[in-house]
């Protein structure tokens, strides 16, 4: 087991830091600009982005630019019609700071881990928190897909506590459209990153799909149930969902290889 996936990478993280600055100032200002993200966006994923790329080097931080990318363009989908019913994104679907913490801040763990056994030669450890890494970002775009695209399309929507049908949109309401919906983001992310080297074959693709499904699946339960507390936000069941997301791609790659 091993990945090498930027062991001789990390080993320079100087060049590193200056080339994630340069990347994300561009990247932020980009998207600043093109208002998929606010403000506290621009700066919140700045921050996140240049991390990412210190942590785990251009491979993983093409993982999350896909992540980016397909989470924007999902919830750009039939957007007007979602906010005359009231459950569209806020602020035109613009990310903010609490967006970029609640969805990455598992996965900076993740990489943060994998970097120091980098560091240490220890590419078991490397590799298994790389798919950790992976599935926390598969899991939070699953959840996004499958709640945009269930809410653009999903014809029956039910909440997975006692199988009732509920109206689109309501907190963690599923629907067969959406479901499938966050398998397909799952499995483009998961591919995306096979092909950069941040999981290995058949194996860290299949861990990174499971952990999406079964974190996202939890996510609809935590959200209808926990969420209902004054104190449990949105942003706060994201990031649960992305820690168990993380800790399933970890456990299932630990028994695939």
């Amino acid at each position: 087991m091993g990945s090498g996936v930027y062991t001789e990478r990390v080993m320079n993280p100087g060049m590193q830091l200056i080339q994630g600055l340069v990347i994300n100032a561009v990247a932020a200002l980009a998207a600043y600009f093109g208002k998929v993200i606010s403000k506290s966006g621009a700066i919140g994923g700045f921050i996140v982005g240049v991390l990412i790329y210190l942590l785990t080097g251009w491979n993983g931080y093409v993982v999350l630019v896909v992540f980016f990318i397909l989470g924007t363009l999902v919830t750009k989908v039939k957007y007007k019609e979602k906010a005359e019913k009231g459950i569209a994104q806020e602020d035109e679907g613009k990310r903010g700071a609490k967006h970029a913490i609640a969805n990455c801040s598992a996965a900076l763990l993740m990489g943060l881990v994998a970097f120091i056994a980098a560091f240490k030669g220890n590419t078991n450890i490397q590799t298994l928190f790389l798919a950790g890494f992976t599935g926390a970002f598969a899991t939070a775009l699953s959840d996004t897909a499958s709640s945009e695209i269930g809410q653009a399309y999903g014809k029956t929507t039910i909440l997975l506590t006692g199988f009732k049908r509920v109206p689109p949109g309501t907190e963690g309401a599923v629907s067969l459209e959406g479901t499938l919906a966050g398998i397909g983001a799952s499995l483009v992310l998961g591919i995306v990153a096979m092909v950069t080297g941040v999981v290995i074959g058949w194996q860290g693709l299949t861990a990174v799909v499971i952990a999406a499904f079964i974190g996202n699946t939890l996510e609809s339960i935590i959200g209808s149930t926990i969420e209902r507390l004054p104190f449990v936000t949105n942003e706060v069941t994201n990031f649960i969902n992305t820690v168990i997301g993380a800790g399933v791609a970890i456990g299932v790659y630990a028994i695939l290889i």
